[in-house]
């Protein structure tokens, strides 16, 4: 599998500590990256962010652009979910479980905006 950027993905992420901070085990997750665009990694690895459920979380409501949210079955997803910018992190692509969709581009929208912000890039 050769996994693209806007592919939601559900892959195996590692126990964390400290445990309950992370997201971890068996999770959704967003292609935000691939390290392959910039040249030959070592090893076969994808940048990814987790996603939870919405909840109406009271820390999503107060920043929005850090926690963009999606709707059910945007990219395959079955419920409503935030997506966890604050996660960002890199696995190895032997992690992935399955493919459960694509976000389209005015979905990606939001994930990119939090990701310029957090990362500091002024394009």
């Amino acid at each position: 599998m050769n996994p693209s950027v806007g592919w939601v993905l559900c892959v195996n992420l590692a126990q964390r500590i400290p445990t309950g901070h992370e997201q971890e085990g068996l999770r959704p997750v967003i292609v935000v990256g691939l390290p392959s665009l910039a040249g030959q990694p070592r090893y076969p690895v994808i940048v990814v962010v987790p996603l939870t459920t919405d909840r109406e979380q009271k820390w999503v409501q107060s920043s929005p652009t850090l926690y963009p949210k999606l709707p059910s079955k945007a990219g395959g997803l079955p419920k409503d979910s935030v997506v966890l910018l604050d996660q960002i992190q890199i696995i190895d692509a032997s992690r992935i479980v399955l493919k459960l969709g694509e976000l389209k581009k005015n979905e990606m929208g939001p994930i990119a905006k939090g990701l310029k912000k957090i990362l500091n890039f002024h394009l």
